[in-house]
């Protein structure tokens, strides 16, 4: 297990394991830092019953890197070039107070396929399997006294807030080492750059 989970005092612990057909993340954020964060927690999404806007808890972004490894959590994916959206998504996160910590639960259900806010599934033809090294759990978060940021409590997720302007977002990570996990690589112009 690797990470940057002391970064600015911010601390990530992660517990993966595989339960039934999912992998599950069992994860606690710390902030020891002398100011607050946002650390992210949720997609908007709309419920197609009631066409009410709601909080995706269950979000997750995955992507198959450039060293081969997945990287799996809440984290803003690269935009895609070929098919911009008309907005940018604004992600939900939860505001952690310096000393404060988050406990959270988070299952990827398997088979394990790239997949992204932006972008829908592909037909099941369009994807290759591709054995992985190791999974790397991130999660985006951002620091209140960041030039230009703005977060906004949400209307319908009480607990957190929308993140209107965030370009200084930064991401916590650890990377587990795999064997024998595949993920399904998407075959078309899917961006995996990540930055941040």
């Amino acid at each position: 297990m690797s990470g940057n989970a002391g970064e600015d005092g911010i601390v990530l612990t992660c517990k993966p394991n595989r339960e039934r057909r999912a992998l599950v993340f069992d994860y606690a954020v710390t902030n020891h830092g002398a100011v607050d964060i946002y650390v992210q927690d949720a997609m908007p999404s709309v419920d197609p019953a009631s066409r009410a806007t709601r909080a995706n808890t269950a979000a997750a972004t995955v992507i198959h890197s450039a060293k081969g490894e997945a990287i799996i959590g809440k984290y803003l994916p690269p935009m895609p070039q070929t098919a911009r959206p008309a907005l940018a998504l604004a992600p939900l996160a939860f505001r952690l107070a310096s000393g404060q910590s988050m406990t959270r639960r988070l299952e990827i259900p398997e088979p394990l396929a790239e997949t992204s806010p932006y972008l829908p599934d592909l037909v099941l033809r369009r994807y290759e399997m591709v054995e992985i090294p190791a999974v790397v759990f991130t999660l985006g978060f951002w620091v209140t006294a960041a030039e230009g940021f703005v977060a906004v409590p949400s209307s319908y997720a009480p607990d957190l807030s929308c993140i209107v302007v965030g370009h200084a977002r930064r991401l916590l990570w650890q990377r587990f080492a795999t064997h024998g996990l595949q993920i399904f690589r998407r075959t078309d112009d899917f961006p995996r750059t990540l930055a941040g």
